[in-house]
């Protein structure tokens, strides 16, 4: 029995272990980095840094708002990525966070968006092969998760409750 109940306690603890705080203070966000993921550049100008994991691509990044509202922001997202090709066959908002989700010949593509205070939003996209989807989609629930505001970024400074 007690041979079993390793076993099976196993694999939650390694899922666990290796995820790496990233805070971005221009910004105010913080993201969970997912365990074999390595940092391949960072902006020059602190907007954020994209990690790579093998053939799987992790961009984390905040910008301001330049025309409309959040929901403006998610809908231009949308139709950038439809225009490129992407058959989007998830899409969920909220005010304060949005996925969006799909696939273009053998790659999958995830987009989580978060509302920050002051017009600003922080963003991730994960771009990964078809063949990575049973190794990575254990990591999205965490890594979705994780995206958030900084502490003192309330709704009454302009950021929605957090994501969910």
């Amino acid at each position: 029995m007690q041979r079993f109940l390793l076993l099976f306690l196993l694999p939650a603890a390694a899922l666990a272990a290796g995820w790496e705080p990233y805070a971005n203070p221009r910004f105010g966000f913080a993201v969970e980095i997912p365990p074999g993921f390595a940092m391949v550049q960072e902006a020059d100008n602190g907007d954020g840094r994209t990690y790579a994991r093998g053939a799987a691509t992790l961009a984390v990044w905040g910008h301001y708002l330049a025309e409309g509202d959040f929901k403006d922001e998610v809908a231009g997202r949308r139709e950038t990525y439809r225009k490129d090709g992407w058959d989007m066959s998830y899409d969920r908002q909220t005010a304060g966070w949005a996925s969006l989700s799909g696939t273009r010949g053998d790659r999958i593509l995830y987009h989580r968006v978060v509302r920050l205070c002051d017009d600003a939003v922080s963003s991730f996209v994960l771009d990964y092969p078809a063949a990575m989807k049973a190794e990575i989609s254990p990591l999205l629930g965490r890594l979705v998760k994780s995206l958030h505001a900084a502490e003192g970024c309330s709704s009454a400074q302009g950021a929605a409750p957090a994501a969910q």
